[in-house]
């Protein structure tokens, strides 16, 4: 017998809180997974059938099962509580066959990547796309399926774990509730407000501390401090354009044997990294845009087994120079690799992640405040713009074997909002045979983003080409 997944009420870690807090119309916290099923010698699916499978699948996870529950005026982190109301036919949706091309279905995930999450139900969405035509690189008729759940609950690499579990063969366990205990959460509030102040204290006490060790560090040249401001492009400006979404793949082969040929240890990482930078230069170039200066990426990076946190979100914000003022790609290579490894050891240091502890002791009120704050900063007049100018994510490769319905699971890929001051951002996954840049962006920022493909492509096949030739006889 199955075991038992027991839901009850849990309070939200500031680290996740914080994805409540920013939240706007303009700064969402979506967490989109996009999975393509092959559909061949397959009848269209009924929403019976959907429906069946995720009654059977949403058991694996207490994210399908509980929604937020705020404190009165925020005096308090909200709660995940459980909730018997849940109808899996308000959360799961099925398109069927007639609007079926491959342009109408990037369309249908840029708006599930663009519409904010309702927080007054349990926040997650599945959206299945059946037999889509003209999919690139799929043999056949395609199903998608577009799984949508708000950042609060948990990160991309979180999104691993739980698709192996959705999409593959174990049975769920039964599920149980708690019964709601509102007079529990609001006494556990009242015990714990008179405490927040002193926690603060302590917290901005430790964190004072840690940014004079940090500093000793900087001047003694053992941590390096990322540029506090960057150029700004046409991608950093406010949003005024629907969101587009694209996905631009790069044969697995030409990359390990790239990676193979680099004179140095390079990672996957290193060299879609530098891909990226030499596609965005080129097109700034293009546009008779280049910046005064280097571009900048934010690149989450996992804290598990790096930190001990006991959030559900387990990521740091990276901040790595894509050296973009550097044309050459081997010198562009190693400048990069050499900023992505000082930005690793940065975050990793155990002073800094001190530092960061900060925000585990701050009163929900400040969270809030923050967030606000940060929802008025306005970009399309700015020379510049903090720390970074795109997003660049990944997630681990895909290595189970993963089944929708019956329709094996031939590529899986991944959707990041855009918001006001980045508004060209890169998700990289690799299944089978082949890596996948996902980018999302919007035409008044890129009308083109096809040719950006095309740069993109170029840009990893001149670097590959230049690893080659600096190891020939």
């Amino acid at each position: 017998m199955s075991a038992e997944l027991r839901v009850g009420t849990e309070q939200l870690r500031p680290r996740d809180a914080v994805f409540v807090y920013d939240e706007t119309d303009r700064h969402l916290s979506n967490v989109v997974g996009v999975y393509f099923a092959d559909a061949s010698d397959r009848e269209p699916l009924t929403l019976g059938e959907v429906l069946d499978w995720a009654r059977a699948g949403i058991g694996h996870a207490a994210l399908f099962h509980r929604r937020l529950q705020r404190v009165p005026m925020d005096l308090d982190l909200p709660y995940w509580v459980p909730d018997p109301s849940l109808s899996v036919r308000e959360h799961v949706t099925l398109t069927r066959p007639g609007a079926g091309t491959w342009d109408d279905a990037r369309a249908r995930i840029a708006e599930i990547t663009a519409t904010r999450m309702d927080l007054t139900r349990p926040p997650w969405q599945i959206h299945v796309l059946d037999r889509i035509e003209g999919v690139p690189a799929m043999p056949g008729p395609t199903t998608i399926v577009v799984l949508a759940f708000h950042h609060s609950v948990g990160d991309g690499v979180a999104t691993r774990a739980l698709e192996q579990r959705l999409f593959g063969t174990a049975p769920a366990p039964a599920i149980r509730l708690d019964e709601p205990r509102p007079l529990v959460r609001a006494l556990r509030t009242t015990a714990a407000l008179p405490l927040r102040p002193a926690q603060f204290v302590g917290g901005l006490r430790r964190a004072r501390a840690a940014r004079d060790e940090l500093r000793a560090l900087v001047e003694a040249g053992a941590v390096h401090e990322p540029v506090a401001e960057r150029p700004a492009t046409r991608f950093n400006r406010d949003i005024h354009a629907e969101l587009t979404f694209h996905l631009f793949p790069i044969p697995l082969p030409e990359v390990l044997a790239a990676k193979t040929a680099a004179p140095q240890r390079v990672t996957i990482n290193d060299l879609m990294l530098t891909t990226i930078a030499g596609a965005l230069a080129a097109y700034l170039a293009e546009h008779d845009e280049t910046p005064e200066g280097s571009l900048a990426a934010m690149v989450p990076m996992s804290m598990r087994g790096v930190a001990d946190w006991d959030s559900a979100n387990q990521l740091s914000q990276m901040i790595v120079d894509l050296h973009t003022d550097r044309t050459d790609p081997l010198a562009r290579l190693t400048a990069l690799k050499r900023s992505a490894d000082l930005a690793k050891q940065r975050t990793a240091d155990p002073v800094v992640r001190r530092g960061d502890r900060r925000v585990e002791t701050a009163p929900a009120l400040l969270l809030r405040a923050a967030g606000w704050a940060r929802a008025q900063r306005r970009f399309d007049d700015a020379a510049t713009v903090p720390l970074c100018n795109t997003t660049i994510s990944n997630v681990p490769p895909v290595t189970d074997t993963l089944v929708f319905c019956d329709r094996p699971i031939r590529r899986v890929v991944g959707s990041l909002p855009i918001l006001d001051g980045d508004g060209l951002r890169h998700l990289i996954t690799s299944q089978g045979d082949e890596i996948v840049i996902a980018v999302t962006t919007n035409p008044a920022m890129m009308p083109d983003p096809e040719h950006y493909g095309e740069l993109l492509l170029r840009s990893f096949r001149e670097l590959a080409a230049a690893l080659r030739a600096s190891t020939d006889p």
